[in-house]
């Protein structure tokens, strides 16, 4: 069961950012949205999408909430899609992982220019 459950996620990953990607280009959503993962319940009946917005934080509330009103024709689309007897019911949630690994990054930047002046400073 848990094969098939990673199967399933990685394939709703791929349809779906499939689809969202479309949207973004056609200006639907606001900023640039990638779907980051997919994690589908045991009992297959629901799956929360993680989303990042590469925009202000407009477009990130803009993004939540169009996705939130597009779950029933995301979902459609993928029944449509996959011919599956059962698609969960998706909830998107936004991941912020990529602004805190660039906060991380940055961090380091910063401690290397400082060791780099304490070297020189020596």
């Amino acid at each position: 069961m848990i094969d098939r459950t990673k199967r399933l996620e990685t394939l709703f990953l791929q349809e779906i950012n499939t689809h969202i990607t479309k949207m973004t280009a056609a200006g639907s959503l606001g900023g640039f949205v990638t779907i980051t993962a997919v994690h589908v319940a045991k009992d297959l009946a629901t799956a929360k999408v993680y989303f990042s917005v590469f925009g202000s934080p407009e477009d990130k509330k803009k993004t939540q909430e169009q996705l939130s009103l597009l779950r029933k024709e995301i979902g459609a689309l993928l029944r449509h899609r996959l011919h599956l007897k059962r698609i969960p019911s998706f909830s998107f949630e936004y991941d912020n992982t990529p602004e805190q690994a660039s906060r991380v990054e940055s961090i380091f930047k910063v401690i290397e220019k400082e060791k780099e002046q304490d070297k020189k400073d020596e």
